[in-house]
């Protein structure tokens, strides 16, 4: 039986706990939320799947809960990162400190080249980055719900040593019911993604809306598409290559969410930070960088980050 360290209790990271959990995976969750923890020990993690996108409705009872990295007494095989970009570093810093012998780092978060600044600390060899496209919500501290699951994730690697591993860890989260795939071109995937967060989820922090709601407003549609086409100019000028269809594949896709809040908005709701700096923002860096107009994306990285300082 494999050992899985999964790092952050939030909706991505519940969600893959509680799969793991399901398929008969020893996880160990972790999480600095110490209420949410205690009430997930005492209750159980509840999965709420009403549309069946993975496995449906189902409650696990994880025994292994820390409120510190620290805290860990064994090498796991794989340590899966689900925590906000922002907190990528400090949890390395964490394992860098106290791992003489690495495990494989699976970098499960939004944003552009988390892997890279990852491997700077562990090395390419103990780095994995994984497409996450399923996405839900906390109904409590103990009850997750899943609010769309565009499959299937992707997971690559930056060292080719290591692609058994990242193929046995799509193997083991297919078989929890979280479809995965392994690709050799997991930089393009993240672009894509990385677009696709970059054109909704700053609007809807920004409005209050959901995503549905979004879209079906023409006037704030239009401000969608005006981002999307505009990270699509900016990936294509740094070398990503997409597909033809590529800007109605993400118009589909984004239509698909529903009356979903995005984890940006649910930031600003909270008035906590955002992982705009991650998404828009270095949309903007690569931007200046290879001299190309990204005004959309400059406005509205201004524009949260002013409701960040409110």
């Amino acid at each position: 039986m494999r050992n899985c360290v999964v790092i952050g209790a939030g909706p991505i990271g519940s969600i893959l706990s509680a799969h793991l959990l399901k398929a008969g995976i020893d996880v160990i969750i972790v999480d600095i939320l110490k209420e949410r923890l205690l009430s997930i020990k005492k209750n159980g993690l509840k999965v709420k799947d009403s549309r069946s996108l993975t496995i449906g409705d189902f409650v696990v009872f994880p025994k292994k809960l820390l409120f510190s990295s620290k805290e860990i007494k064994i090498k796991p095989d794989f340590i899966f990162i689900c925590t906000k970009a922002y907190g990528l570093m400090d949890v390395i810093s964490e394992f860098s400190e106290i791992s003489p012998s690495l495990p494989k780092f699976v970098v499960f978060q939004n944003g552009l080249d988390n892997e890279e600044q990852a491997a700077k600390v562990l090395g390419k060899e103990n780095v994995l980055r994984c497409i996450c496209n399923y996405a839900g919500g906390m109904a409590s501290d103990t009850e997750v719900e899943i609010a769309f699951f565009n499959k299937p994730n992707y997971i690559g690697v930056m060292d080719s040593r290591i692609i058994q591993q990242a193929q046995e860890v799509a193997e083991i989260l297919t078989g929890a019911g979280l479809e995965t795939v392994y690709t050799d071109d997991i930089k393009k995937l993240e672009w894509e993604k990385a677009i696709l967060n970059a054109c909704l989820a700053p609007v809807s922090a920004a409005t209050g809306l959901t995503m549905k709601e979004i879209m079906d407003y023409s006037p704030l549609r239009e401000m969608v598409e005006a981002l999307l086409l505009e990270g699509i100019k900016v990936a294509e000028g740094i070398g990503i290559k997409f597909s033809d269809n590529f800007f109605e594949f993400c118009l589909s896709y984004l239509c698909k969410g529903g009356y979903h809040k995005p984890s940006m908005l649910l930031d600003i709701e909270r008035g906590e930070k955002t992982e705009i700096d991650f998404l828009n923002s270095r949309i903007v860096e690569y931007a200046e960088k290879f001299n190309i107009s990204a005004p959309y994306n400059r406005m509205i990285t201004a524009i949260i980050k002013g409701l960040e300082q409110k």
